[in-house]
């Protein structure tokens, strides 16, 4: 038998073209990349990505700078060796003693377990699966969702025989640099797990029990979740769920006779419907779909495939999925989903139910029965939604003709009905797909869904598994608007959780400051909040700030001590306003369920409300963002319904509604008779306070430059806004004559005191400007700088002092040092 021949002995071993290191059989073996060039494994690791935009799964191959695709989850060892090459080794007697010496020593000693992980482990004993399965195989996709098999036979509570197909979604991003693990200690596999699943929320670790014990229990209509696995090598936690093949796609193509593709899209129909319901028994619904997260296992039924499911979600999140991917989602979930305040805030109350889920199935039906896929996703916009349903409509009756089924027709109008509240439920869905067939028999086997009952639903699309977007790489998320932080009770202490208090009297410098009234400052903490702060307003003798808490906490003008907490908001608190009347003050909040409460300001300070009542509003749009008073006895509401309302405070009735704006209007001001609302549309009107007539539209004509105004103050002629993009402009008798990039995140709050302009938001710094003007122009000048811990999002000022609101529930305070 021929062998290998060797390399002569004086030979030189072939060198890495890069490090121009030898080559060896270990640490530096040569790895062979896409484009058929061969580098050390040390070399492949340290290549950055091709650009910061581009997908961290890629690199450029240094010598002929073609862009292949790389794995740095798996690392070096997913590119094959260069065999060639290392035939070309020198076979020495030390790397054999070498060898023989590894093979000798004994094997690694498995740390014990922490005693967190140990309880942690025994809460996901059945989702975590043993490292023997080893079902990744390939290298994962840009978009993260991989796909492999298991490498052995698993027992219970799997019962899963070797070579099953499997899909993995990476649920935790691996760390950047990877510790070596010592010679005779080595975490076990189930310590990583362990620790990887303890780095997750609560919220995360609880969202994939669910989604392990809903699959076991679906098993029938929906793909199993297996669980957690995680590599040798302390790659990404991977959630492994069963796969099939051949998807429901492949129907679309299929298409044969009339009575067999209307017989397959009742089959395919009937079993979604009870995919759908039982979900919905579990209390989660998905909030998006696509035909790719439907398959067909070898028998021919339709299984719902959830790691499919949460890949979509995940693209939807970021906006990489849309109506050209053929993504289905209810127009209520997507005004949500474009609401990333309200996703971060997780008030979804009310908003999303079965019903969401009632036009995916409309959605899908559409899809199966004209063959078209792009149609069935092409609504995107209210203005194209009746030419869409005509469309649809159309096409759905030409198909049905003629089949007996016309029925159908109107069945699946009614899933896509605007309103959520006149779709169909899906049990009857699933009998006028059943048809003729129905009967008592049949009728039996629905199973029963008590929704009455269940008063709220998990959503896929908007939990915590569908917010880990990082993997999509070159997709950089909008996170401007996301206010809200998750608190821990680490922030909270007895004292300050229950009466509120001062603490961290400190000492800061400003950055920047050379005016005389600047200087060194002192800053106070007022802590009483639980979450993140939303308006300040001072009025009564007293200052008054709102929380997402659902709370309203006074605070002494003399010592910032804390007074007394306000309680009877059923949503959080969005808006906060006092007026002072002739005979008493009135302190007014408003929160994301239209709910508008007065409250009397006096030194008994009642935890009643005077008042209070709800905006009626179509549910979509409920809401109220900002809230403004005036001298001639109104209350002013902005909502998410495009409106102003005008709010008599003698009796509290409806007076007026103001129309104009094209999106939500977002803040008020009152000012020398006019009033002045900024959108979400980018643009600022005003109105007469007197008629309530529209007066000027405050628009910056550049190409580009439309973006959603935060906030607006007034001093004088000069009106002050910011942006979502870091802009503050200026305007003066309805001129805009400054234009300034001031933040690189979005700015949140701005004040304007006399010539001094307080702005700060997504970027944790407040800015200190002056304004300045000569007959010609108007300028802002940098005074000095506050850096925050967090996310500001109101600003007051008020006798000498810089109130600030954070969205990590703190209130400071800023006062020059004595």
């Amino acid at each position: 038998m021929a062998g290998t021949a060797s390399p002569p002995p004086d030979a030189e071993p072939p060198e890495c073209p890069v490090c121009l290191s030898p080559f060896d059989a270990a640490s530096a073996a040569p790895r062979v990349l896409p484009c058929g060039h061969s580098l050390c494994g040390p070399c492949i690791a340290s290549l950055p990505p091709v650009s910061a935009s581009a997908s961290a799964a890629s690199l450029r191959c240094p010598l002929c700078s073609q862009c292949v695709p790389f794995s740095r989850a798996l690392g070096p060892s997913s590119l094959p060796k260069n065999l060639a090459l290392i035939s070309l080794l020198p076979n020495t007697s030390r790397s054999r003693a070498a060898a023989a010496a590894a093979a000798a020593a004994p094997p690694p000693i498995h740390l014990p377990l922490h005693a967190d992980h140990s309880r942690l482990l025994s809460r996901f004993r059945h989702a975590v699966l043993p490292e023997s399965a080893s079902p990744l195989h390939s290298p994962a996709p840009a978009a993260g969702l991989a796909i492999g098999s298991f490498a052995s036979d698993l027992g219970a509570p799997w019962f899963c025989r070797r070579g099953h197909p499997v899909s993995l979604l990476p649920i935790e991003t691996p760390a950047a640099a990877k510790q070596e693990s010592p010679l005779y200690y080595r975490p076990s596999h189930a310590a990583r797990v362990a620790a990887a699943i303890d780095a997750l929320s609560a919220a995360a670790r609880d969202e994939v029990i669910d989604l392990v014990a809903v699959s076991s229990r679906l098993a029938r209509r929906v793909c199993r979740v297996y669980g957690f696995w995680m590599g040798p090598e302390a790659a990404p936690l991977w959630l492994v769920s069963e796969r099939h093949s051949r998807g429901v796609s492949c129907l679309l193509e299929e298409r044969s006779r009339r009575e067999e593709t209307v017989a397959r899209i009742r089959a395919v129909g009937m079993e979604v419907c009870e995919a759908f319901m039982g979900l919905h028994s579990e209390g989660l619904v998905l909030g998006c779909l696509g035909l790719g997260c439907l398959c067909l296992d070898r028998f021919g039924h339709c299984l719902l495939d959830l790691n499919q499911v949460l890949a979509l979600c995940r693209g939807v999140r970021v906006g990489v999925f849309s109506s050209k991917s053929k993504a289905f989602m209810a127009p209520e979930v997507a005004e949500v989903v474009h609401d990333k305040l309200q996703i971060k805030d997780h008030d979804f109350s009310g908003l999303l139910g079965p019903s969401s889920d009632a036009w995916l199935l409309g959605c899908l039906l559409v899809a199966l029965v004209t063959g078209d896929e792009q149609l069935a996703a092409g609504w995107s916009t209210d203005e194209s939604y009746d030419d869409w349903k005509n469309e649809m409509l159309t096409r759905v009756d030409a198909s049905l003709f003629g089949t007996h089924k016309e029925s159908w027709s109107a069945t699946i109008v009614s899933c896509l009905n605007y309103d959520p509240e006149g779709r169909p439920e899906i049990a009857d869905v699933w009998k006028c797909i059943n048809g003729s067939l129905m009967n008592s028999d049949i009728e039996a086997l629905i199973p029963y869904v008590d929704l009455a009952a269940r008063k709220s639903f998990m959503c896929l699309l908007l939990g915590e598994l569908s917010s880990m977007c990082s993997i999509l790489g070159a997709v950089e998320s909008d996170d401007t608007m996301h206010l809200c932080q998750d608190l821990d009770d680490k922030y909270s202490t007895p004292d300050d959780a229950s009466s509120g208090g001062i603490i961290n009297n400190e000492e800061v410098g400003a950055a920047g400051m050379d005016e005389p009234k600047c200087g060194l400052y002192n800053s106070s903490t007022l802590l009483a909040h639980r979450d993140c702060i939303t308006g300040l307003a001072i009025g009564g003798g007293f200052m008054f700030s709102s929380s997402y808490d659902k709370t309203i906490n006074v605070w002494s003008l003399q010592d910032f001590s804390h007074i007394q907490s306000l309680k009877g908001h059923e949503h959080k608190i969005t808006a906060i306003v006092v007026v002072d009347n002739d005979n008493q003050s009135l302190c007014i909040s408003g929160d994301s369920g239209s709910g508008i409460f007065v409250w009397c300001v006096n030194p008994s300070l009642s935890n009643e409300p005077l008042n209070k009542w709800y905006e009626s509003n179509d549910w979509i749009y409920r809401g109220v963002h900002c809230l403004a008073v005036s001298g001639t006895g109104y209350l002013y509401t902005g909502s998410r319904d495009k409106s102003i309302k005008a709010w008599s405070l003698e009796d509290y009735s409806l007076r007026c509604t103001m129309t104009g704006h094209k999106s939500t209007v977002s803040c008020l001001v009152v000012a020398c008779g006019i009033l002045y609302s900024g959108s979400w549309d980018g643009s600022i009107r005003s109105w007469w306070l007197t008629d309530h007539s529209p007066l000027s539209v405050l628009e910056d004509g550049t190409p580009g430059s439309i973006t959603p105004v935060l906030s607006i103050s007034t001093e004088l002629d000069f009106v002050v806004a910011s942006y979502e993009n870091g802009f503050l402009k200026i305007w003066k008798d309805d001129v805009l004559v400054k234009s300034e990039k001031l933040q690189n995140g979005a700015i949140y709050a701005a004040k304007l005191n006399d010539k001094w302009l307080y702005a700060g938001g997504w970027d944790k710094v407040v800015n200190i400007q002056e304004l300045l003007e000569d007959d010609s122009e108007v300028e802002i000048r940098d005074v000095a700088t506050f850096t925050c811990d967090s996310i500001i999002t109101s600003i007051l000022y008020w006798d000498g002092r810089l109130i600030v609101g954070l969205s990590n529930r703190e209130i400071k305070v800023f006062y020059k040092a004595s």
